[in-house]
């Protein structure tokens, strides 16, 4: 049985953690004196802690620097570019803009009222 020590950080692998189990593919995101940080490339790419010690039933192969960067552009998805806005929608302002801002006719007749009633007092 292989350990995690095997493992070197900042690579991925494809490894089965345990007997009969599915292959996962995994990145060692750090490394300390006795653990090491395992990012599983799962839909949720958890993080885990391992001690360096603790067994894995296989690894079957580290990925190239090659296949590592095919996988990192594969799960990019439409962000190719870099940018955040994948994340918080396209530079479009125009609509954005128009969010907060509320309808000018409505705030002159707010005031007007407001002074209305200020004269009233």
């Amino acid at each position: 049985m292989a350990t995690y020590n095997e493992l070197s950080e900042g690579k991925y692998y494809v490894i089965q953690e345990l007997e009969n189990t599915t292959l996962e593919l995994v990145f060692v995101s750090m490394a300390t004196e006795k653990c090491v940080l395992i990012e599983f490339q799962d839909e949720d790419q958890t993080l885990t802690w391992y001690r360096k010690t603790d067994e894995i039933f296989e690894i079957v192969e580290e990925l190239t620097e090659e296949q590592a960067v095919l996988y990192e552009t594969i799960t990019a998805g439409d962000d190719s570019d870099g940018d955040d806005d994948f994340f918080w929608g396209d530079d479009d302002e125009d609509e954005d803009d128009d969010f907060w801002d509320m309808d000018d006719d409505e705030d002159d007749d707010d005031d007007d009222d407001e002074r209305v009633i200020a004269i009233k007092n």
